[in-house]
């Protein structure tokens, strides 16, 4: 399974995740001091991470060439490490139960965003003859055939 693993679509999955989860909390928390609340802070980091994690694995899901249901898994979960050591080096205790929380919730966010992205590439037309095989009007079986 790992001799399909595209490296390129992790790492730039992961660069969009965090980037989108940055942007994302920023925005959040201007709107909650806007509103006059200083509470939703830790409200507007959980969305973050959630949609972080569905835009790193929607990236990744969409650059694998085969199976993006893995790939988008593993980009979420990477960016859940990453969220967990800035996390623990922030000095914030992270208990174990909520750390086995966050890995589920990456799998599976990371899983169906992963499937969304890679289906979304197949569909939209925007694909080539060369990333999906053999072009089926190309095919041997067409070939010969002819007026004939």
């Amino acid at each position: 399974m790992l001799g399909i693993l595209r490296v390129e679509a992790i790492v730039i999955g992961v660069a969009a995740g965090a980037l989108g989860s940055g942007l994302i909390f920023a925005l959040l928390v201007l709107l909650a001091r806007a509103v006059g609340s200083e509470d939703l802070a830790g409200l507007a980091l959980t969305v973050a991470v959630i949609l972080g994690m569905s835009v790193a694995g929607f990236v990744a899901g969409r650059m694998a060439r085969v199976n993006g249901r893995f790939h988008g898994s593993i980009t979420a979960l990477v960016l859940a490490a990453v969220v967990v050591i800035v996390s623990r080096l922030g000095g914030s205790p992270t208990p174990i139960a909520a750390v086995l929380l966050l890995a589920f919730a990456a799998i599976v966010i990371g899983g169906v965003s992963g499937t969304i992205g890679y289906r979304c590439r197949y569909n939209d037309g925007s694909s080539s003859s060369d990333d999906r095989g053999s072009d089926p009007e190309e095919s041997p079986d067409s070939a010969g055939q002819g007026a004939g």
